[in-house]
């Protein structure tokens, strides 16, 4: 029945105050191996991908392009006594980089000392389109200030259960994107561990 599986969006709560534009949720068990006819099943592990506005009134950004991001690892373990789940550790505060006009809504923790020119042209628009051009510096860890989730990479990247996936929500990546004449955007990605 649709009735069943076809809910409207509006009513989807997930415990995050903003503006969520969207929210995406998969799951999978991983296959260890198989003998003869039977499948060796591992853990299950899932993702959560959310993308919100950057402020619960957003404003459209009217500044030169910007962009920030991280990707922040996790060593996987697998838990022999139990034999379907992983225990993840954190493994540093990750890769990071800071591009053009963010409206100082993301720091890097730390400055590499590395930077160069980033392009990002298109012309499929027609040839007056806008691109951009602004030094990118590379870097290690990020604080970022804004909404929906603000964080801090030098403290725990493990977040309580906003109401989607199962159990504690590990940060993977984030990204922000501050485009001129249109409203700035931040996107999340976590990995849960089912039991």
């Amino acid at each position: 029945m649709a009735e069943d599986c076809c809910k409207l969006v509006g009513n989807l709560e997930i415990g995050i105050n903003g503006c969520i534009v969207s929210v995406n949720v998969n799951s999978q068990a991983e296959i260890i191996k198989e003998c003869g006819d039977v499948i060796l099943l591992g853990p299950s592990t899932g993702t959560v991908s959310i993308t919100g506005y950057t402020s619960e009134s957003p404003d459209i950004h009217v500044g030169c392009p910007g962009r920030v991001g991280v990707s922040i690892p996790w060593v996987r373990r697998f838990d022999c006594d139990e034999g379907t789940g992983i225990h993840l550790i954190p493994a540093g505060q990750g890769p990071s980089y800071l591009a053009g006009d963010i409206e100082g809504l993301a720091t890097l923790n730390n400055d590499t000392g590395r930077s160069y020119t980033s392009v990002n042209a298109n012309a499929s628009s027609g040839p007056s389109s806008v691109y951009m051009e602004t030094e990118q510096v590379e870097g290690y860890g990020l604080t970022y200030n804004g909404g929906p989730i603000s964080f801090n990479t030098s403290q725990s990247m493990v977040f309580p259960n906003f109401g989607v996936g199962s159990g504690d929500m590990y940060l993977q990546n984030f990204s922000l994107e501050m485009s001129p004449g249109q409203v700035p955007t931040a996107n999340y990605s976590f990995m849960f561990v089912i039991i």
